[in-house]
């Protein structure tokens, strides 16, 4: 990070993020409230950052920050890119968590875990809003967008990135080419570090996350669904409507990639299943003809819900913690794989889920992506 520049506006702070080719710049003009930035820098992604910030050094559990941000000039890549940002520190590397408007259109809450870890991503579904909010709420993070700022809705899903006191707050830009400079207006924006969060209830979100654990939205719903699973082409996916009892098929309007070719189903040695061992719940398996039954996975969580993938290659499964007597609809969970070569396995995304999270069929027929519900109660749940 350069030193600090001098303030603005709100801000006490700017500099660029990561080593640019190109210094970033800023301009603030009162009478229309307006943030202009000019950054440069390859990408925010991977383990490391390039961008320019400008920034405000804050300590607060619950905060909302919104702003509309406007891409100016035609010329650059598409996925040049302004952002609104909560950052732990202002090292390359450093946990954050961001919604990020690209000039193509695409909006994402993107975050980062831990120091140099990969980035991963929750897509909306909403393409090229005006406006967007960032929320926090303790450790968890929330992205609102709309073509105003009074038209906020929730875009489904949510982070959880700890912060720890102080952190940075602000508005940055980069133009995704470390040759070029890419430039955004921020205007409207506003920073409440006491929010009352009008907008109460729950949430629930029907999510797909790719293997390597980049989610996209599908479906914001304030009714609880359950159940979400694929069509048998891959094209459209179905839930249950927990008041109704009905099962709804939808085609989402942004899909996590496109749809590919189903794969042979790979017929198993093996069936699994979840069942209590001592003090936890954990997965088992039996030979086909059920004249074996072995536990499957003997570690500190309860793990629950296995789904096969298509090619037999990897299973699928909730894990919660060993704190939980059950898995309620307000529990925090994790979507865990395991690969079946060496029995490793990882965590794809960390949701608040409940019993019915995941239904018959999560893994779409191409074997590339998972369906899942997740429930935003909107209150302070740390993981």
């Amino acid at each position: 990070m350069t030193p600090a520049q001098e303030a603005l506006g709100i801000f006490e702070g700017q500099g660029d993020v990561g080593k640019v080719l190109h210094p970033g710049s800023a301009s603030y003009d009162d009478g229309s409230k307006t943030y202009t930035l000019s950054g440069s820098g390859d990408n925010m992604w991977f383990g490391k950052d390039e961008f320019f910030f400008v920034w405000k050094k804050i300590s607060a559990d619950e905060l909302t920050f919104s702003a509309t941000i406007s891409v100016l000039g035609t010329e650059g890549n598409a996925h040049r890119k302004g952002v609104l940002m909560v950052r732990q520190s202002l090292e390359s590397g450093s946990p954050y968590v961001d919604v990020a408007r690209h000039a193509e259109g695409l909006t994402s809450l993107q975050y980062r875990e831990k120091k140099g870890a990969e980035t991963h991503e929750i897509e909306s579904n909403i393409s090229g809003p005006a406006a967007l909010k960032i929320e926090k709420r303790g450790d968890r993070f929330y992205m609102w967008v709309g073509e105003s700022r009074s038209g906020l809705e929730f875009a489904g899903g949510s982070a959880w990135v700890e912060m720890r006191a102080p952190f940075y707050v602000g508005i940055g830009v980069c133009s995704h080419d470390k040759d070029a400079l890419a430039k955004f207006a921020f205007s409207d924006v506003e920073l409440d570090l006491k929010p009352k969060h009008p907008k109460k209830g729950s949430y629930s979100t029907i999510e797909t996350v790719l293997l390597s654990g980049d989610a996209r939205t599908a479906l914001v719903s304030r009714r609880h669904l359950t159940g979400p699973g694929w069509t048998a082409d891959g094209t459209a996916i179905t839930y249950v409507d927990y008041t109704t009892h009905e099962q709804t098929p939808f085609t989402p309007l942004r899909t996590a990639a496109p749809v590919g070719p189903p794969v042979p189903v790979v017929p198993s040695d093996f069936s699994y299943f979840s069942s209590k061992s001592g003090e936890t719940m954990q997965i088992w398996r039996k030979s086909a003809d059920g004249s074996q039954s072995s536990q499957f996975t003997p570690d500190d969580f309860n793990n629950t819900s296995p789904h096969l993938s298509p090619d037999g290659k990897s299973l699928l499964f909730l894990s919660y913690s060993r704190e939980y007597n059950k898995l309620s609809d307000d529990t925090p969970v994790m979507l865990r794989l395991m690969n079946l070569s060496d029995n490793s396995i990882k965590t794809l995304v960390t949701f608040v889920g409940g019993p019915e999270s995941l239904g018959d069929l999560p893994w779409s027929p191409d074997g590339k992506r998972i369906v899942f519900v997740s429930y935003q109660p909107m209150s302070v749940i740390r993981f």
